[in-house]
């Protein structure tokens, strides 16, 4: 629908009295002020880091290695045994983890060692 169309909608809803040029306007102050808190949002810090944690815990594979660390496993090459997986898909799937904070690496020579990071989210997720 055109702007004018709108524009003679509104316009025929005000002659006809059925709503009135104050709750309108109030309306749309209403809406900007929504807008402007949506577009605020997106901005924020926790709101991306909210959405990298959703994101890195929307496939069964990042699942399952979650609940693989959560039960004391602790090297890389465990969790391709355990998934079936080759070893730079599980890299890529811990390193989504990982940047969500999720879990945390270390490395000692050749080997990765993992652990749970955020252990609150880990947990409510996992229970279900």
């Amino acid at each position: 629908m055109s702007v004018s169309i709108l524009k003679e909608k509104l316009k025929d809803l005000l002659d006809s009295e059925l709503v009135d040029w104050k709750s309108v306007s109030n309306r749309i102050e209403e809406l900007r002020l929504l807008k402007s808190k949506l577009n605020t949002l997106e901005e924020q810090t926790k709101f991306k880091e909210f959405r990298k944690q959703i994101k890195a815990l929307n496939h069964t594979v990042r699942i399952q290695i979650l609940t693989a660390i959560n039960n004391g496993v602790k090297c890389h090459c465990e969790l391709e045994y355990l998934t079936n997986l080759a070893q730079a898909t599980v890299s890529h799937h811990l390193s989504l983890l990982e940047d969500a904070g999720l879990i945390s690496r270390t490395r000692e020579g050749k080997r990765n060692f993992l652990s749970i990071k955020n252990q609150e989210v880990v947990d409510s997720f996992i229970s279900f």
